[in-house]
């Protein structure tokens, strides 16, 4: 997993999400039928409560990545295709921007805010950030 560049959250979730899989039918997943495989996900996907069904995808992920490691393809199992949603960034204007610098009270505050809209960076580029002395 790490030499794909994935975390270890996403390693610990995958594995979470096929051992539900596993549990709820007693056997490993590649031993399951396509009927069984489809019940399940439509299990996941009416108890979703969430429009972006994180459950569902992390264990359909999950199901990939445990077919890819061991050499099967996904048809194997009939995964289905997750659609992505196309939604562009909320893009503030410079008004807003400066009412949420003139509302910070610490410089610290300023700066962050001037960091994320300024660089473009996300917030835990921001938090990662470290100065370092010439």
């Amino acid at each position: 997993m790490s030499i794909l560049g994935r975390s270890e959250s996403t390693y610990r979730n995958y594995a979470q999400h096929v051992a539900a899989m596993a549990l709820h039918f007693g056997k490993i997943p590649t031993e399951l039928d396509v009927e069984q495989v489809q019940e399940y996900l439509y299990i996941l996907q009416k108890r979703s409560k969430t429009p972006s069904l994180t459950y569902f995808k992390h264990t359909v992920y999950g199901l990939r990545f445990m077919l890819k490691s061991e050499g099967l393809p996904y048809e194997f199992l009939h995964l289905p295709s997750i659609k992505h949603d196309k939604k562009l960034p909320t893009v503030l204007s410079k008004e807003e921007v400066w009412r949420l610098l003139k509302s910070c009270h610490l410089l610290k505050h300023k700066v962050l805010i001037g960091l994320l809209y300024g660089c473009g960076l996300r917030c835990m580029e921001v938090r990662s950030l470290r100065l370092q002395p010439r």
